[in-house]
């Protein structure tokens, strides 16, 4: 399903949690809702994007705002002072705060009246935040796209349980959900070794799914915003594979 034009507004879930970013296909019900994880630095407007790309292509797509009960519609600069006051905001999410705002994203495109599936889109911070909530929610697909932490802690949320520790993988495995996972091996905070790692966790829960490594790309390529790290050929490449993805949720 192809949409040339697309419709943005923040919501308020009725539930009264944090806003969501939700952008969907003007005039016609979309195919499925695709949540879309944020990065470190909030639902920025490069993360913004994303949900107008996806809604373009035919899904409603919503961006939890996980940062919301601290700082709304956090978005951050791309610096150190950035890093800094994303890691403090980070350290505020809890495991139940990030199922209850991705239920809530759900149920707002859900709401829009298109077909039943549901996927994850998360990039960085965001792939850990998809690969958590697809171990406590049905998900059909979640695109992981150098996701941090998802093996060992790191983070206040990663500590305790890790998404792609043992019973979070078999949490996936259980619900059916494939996984994508995109990354360059340059990323220094997700090595070729790590990547490996998590190829075999999830090969060893029965986890479908499909690995990606894009050679010597860095951490946060899709990102155009940050030139120095962005590889527009790789992105290209990332996308369509997303959207190949999320193709399966068709009814």
């Amino acid at each position: 399903m192809t949409a040339t034009q697309v419709t943005t507004r923040w919501v308020r879930p009725e539930d009264g949690g944090p806003e969501v970013f939700l952008a969907a296909p003007a005039g016609t019900a979309p195919a499925a809702t695709v949540v879309v994880g944020q990065e470190l630095f909030g639902v920025t407007a490069w993360v913004r994007g994303v949900c107008e790309r996806l809604a373009a292509a035919g899904y409603a797509a919503v961006a939890p705002d996980f940062y919301g009960r601290e700082a709304q519609r956090a978005d951050l600069p791309y610096d150190d002072p950035g890093r800094v006051e994303g890691f403090a905001l980070l350290g505020t999410l809890t495991t139940e705060r990030v199922v209850a705002d991705t239920a809530a994203a759900l149920a707002g495109g859900a709401a829009l009246g298109g077909g039943p599936g549901r996927a994850f889109v998360g990039f960085s911070v965001g792939g850990h935040l998809g690969l958590l909530a697809g171990a406590h929610l049905p998900l059909d697909v979640v695109a992981a796209c150098y996701p941090t932490w998802t093996l060992e802690g790191g983070t206040p949320l990663a500590d305790d349980h890790p998404p792609l520790a043992a019973p979070g993988a078999a949490a996936l495995a259980a619900r059916g959900t494939t996984v994508l996972g995109l990354v360059g091996t340059g990323d220094h905070i997700v090595p070729p070794e790590q990547w490996a790692r998590i190829g075999d966790r999830l090969t060893g829960a029965g986890v479908p799914h499909d690995l990606v490594a894009y050679p010597g790309v860095p951490h946060g390529f899709l990102c155009d915003h940050r030139p120095a790290t962005h590889r527009p050929v790789e992105t290209e490449d990332a996308f369509t594979r997303i959207l190949a993805a999320l193709a399966t949720l068709a009814p």
